[in-house]
């Protein structure tokens, strides 16, 4: 399931409203679902909505890896500052840092998905 931009979708606050239930349905009835990429801009602070969306997968344990993007667009100093700000905020030791430009990250994300839908179902 992808949300793109839903912090920042222009839609009426009634299908805003809607997407909660359906995304929660979703998530936690999926009995096949093994990991949640929570993508994050890394030209900005993670927004409430990637705060809420972090502390409820891990609430529900559902397996979960966050994903800073457009890495290529920063300077060394503000990915790194970007990394630690991310990781603070979302309460979380590791995130990778990616970049559809480069490719950076590229390796991590699909070693991540790999593991994920190759561990045995409890």
């Amino acid at each position: 399931m992808d949300l793109p931009g839903y912090g920042y979708a222009k839609v009426p606050k009634a299908v805003r409203q809607g997407w909660g239930p359906m995304t929660e349905g979703y998530l936690k009835d999926r009995e096949q679902l093994r990991l949640v990429l929570v993508l994050v801009d890394s030209r900005m602070p993670p927004r409430d909505s990637d705060v809420i969306m972090k502390q409820w997968l891990d609430h529900h344990q559902i397996p979960n890896k966050v994903v800073l993007t457009k890495t290529d667009k920063l300077s060394s100093n503000q990915l790194h500052e970007a990394l630690r700000r991310g990781a603070e905020t979302l309460n979380t030791k590791e995130i990778i840092a990616f970049s559809a430009v480069t490719g950076a990250g590229k390796d991590k994300i699909l070693a991540g998905i790999s593991a994920a839908t190759h561990q045995i179902p409890q």
